[in-house]
């Protein structure tokens, strides 16, 4: 059974995932938290349990404003697979945070 901490909120954003067992690819985030997120790829399986690190542009707008998240995969189904964070640092917190506040105003504004 999974155990979330923090509250999943819907996004879609493009990520890049990099993984030692598979590579370095693309992916699509559905959802996220401060715990982890959701990731849509069409193209790759990733293990149970693999480490990955995913890079994160929150901004369209602005792509050089990335950061990465540490993770481990705690489920899968398919090309879609969910990701437990590490440790986040403060930057990348700080970004989650600022991310979740603007899908929860957006939502609010269309509720």
């Amino acid at each position: 059974m999974e155990h979330r901490y923090t509250e999943r909120k819907p996004v879609d954003l493009h990520v890049v995932i990099s993984c030692p067992r598979v590579g370095l690819f693309r992916g699509r985030a559905s959802d996220v938290s401060l715990g982890g997120m959701r990731v849509q790829s069409d193209c790759v399986v990733i293990p149970m349990h693999a480490p990955v690190v995913v890079s994160i542009a929150p901004h369209p707008d602005e792509p050089h404003h990335c950061v990465q998240a540490q993770g481990m995969v705690i489920h899968q189904n398919g090309t879609a697979f969910g990701l437990m964070f590490d440790d986040l640092d403060a930057d990348c917190q700080a970004t989650l945070r600022e991310l979740l506040a603007g899908m929860t105003e957006a939502l609010a504004s269309h509720g």
